[in-house]
């Protein structure tokens, strides 16, 4: 079991490797080059992309908190919030599954259904995908970058916003949820509380995961602007692109987090729109602003905690 932990923790570094070389080697730039231009911008102008991806995070944290009581899962904030504070650094861990795991193991220790933790991890999961493809799917009919490569197609443009549509009727349908937890639901002990699934509560985790979507692509937008102050940027395409790169992080599981795909394929597609030396730093920036957003959320909970703990104590 070490031994297999060990090779994939091996192979996912090395994938990140090696996306991030071919990466640098496609865009014919050198990684000090690269850390050089991360300079070139008053780390004034990035406070409010990081403002956003914090926010963005919060609201992460509030919609896996609510997939836990969806599963009977009850547990205060002050467990919960350092828990998944401390879980979304571990996703970029390469090897195992330390994004979960830690919640799962974690919350197990206090005696929750270590099934149930898993199950709202991969809610969290499904609804995350899931409303990154309705988005693309509405937003398809209106782009431009993609004509020249698919041409203009009436199905598509048809087709697109019925499957999105047919999918956001499934993610907040109680029969598909039933359908996939009931083998569980009739193993569950007597003393257990069984699982509900209301249309309500299910189109309020969709709605938190849209909106903290929203949220996250204007940390890119601005993110974006903080270097490209004069280009038009807020458009159908800018959304599409960072949508279908977040879907491409989120479809590679070798790549920790999407780590260096996501990138990739805004470089690749952002490359058609905009021509800028500084490009390959301009697609890893929000990257890294989510990254330290991450980290003082963090830091903020654990400050939180302590002081919630040293008011108690005096």
């Amino acid at each position: 079991m070490k031994i297999n932990k060990l090779f994939m923790a091996v192979i996912k570094l090395l994938v990140i490797v090696v996306v991030f070389s071919w990466l640098f080697r496609y865009a014919n730039v050198a990684f000090i080059d690269v850390v050089k231009d991360f300079s070139r911008v008053s780390p004034v102008l990035f406070l409010l992309p990081l403002f956003f991806f914090l926010v963005h995070t919060l609201i992460t944290y509030s919609a896996w908190h609510r997939s836990l009581l969806l599963f009977g899962v009850q547990e205060s904030v002050d467990k919960t919030a350092p828990l998944f504070a401390f879980s979304t650094l571990t996703k970029y861990i390469p090897g195992g599954i330390w994004h979960a795991g830690s919640r799962v193991f974690v919350l197990g220790t206090y005696g929750h259904s270590k099934l149930r933790v898993l199950f709202s991890v991969l809610i969290e999961t499904v609804l995350s995908v899931s409303v990154v493809t309705i988005l693309l799917c509405f937003l398809y009919p209106f782009i431009n970058l993609y004509q020249n490569i698919i041409g203009n197609s009436i199905v598509l443009d048809l087709f697109a916003p019925a499957a999105g549509l047919l999918l956001t009727v499934c993610i907040v349908t109680p029969f598909f949820y039933k359908l996939v937890f009931s083998k569980y639901a009739q193993k569950e002990n007597s003393g257990s509380k069984a699982i509900e699934f209301r249309t309500r509560k299910l189109a309020t985790l969709a709605l938190l995961h849209a909106l903290g979507l929203v949220i996250y692509m204007l940390g890119y937008y601005f993110t974006f602007k903080a270097y490209l102050p004069e280009q038009y940027l807020f458009g159908a395409d800018f959304v599409f692109i960072v949508m279908a790169a977040t879907l491409s992080g989120f479809l590679v599981i070798f790549a920790p987090a999407g780590l260096g795909v996501r990138e990739s394929v805004l470089y690749l597609a952002f490359s058609q729109l905009i021509d800028d030396p500084m490009l390959v730093t301009i697609c890893l920036a929000p990257r890294l602003l989510l990254l330290v957003a991450e980290v003082l959320f963090f830091c903020m909970i654990k400050a939180v905690r302590t002081s919630y703990f040293l008011k108690v104590s005096a």
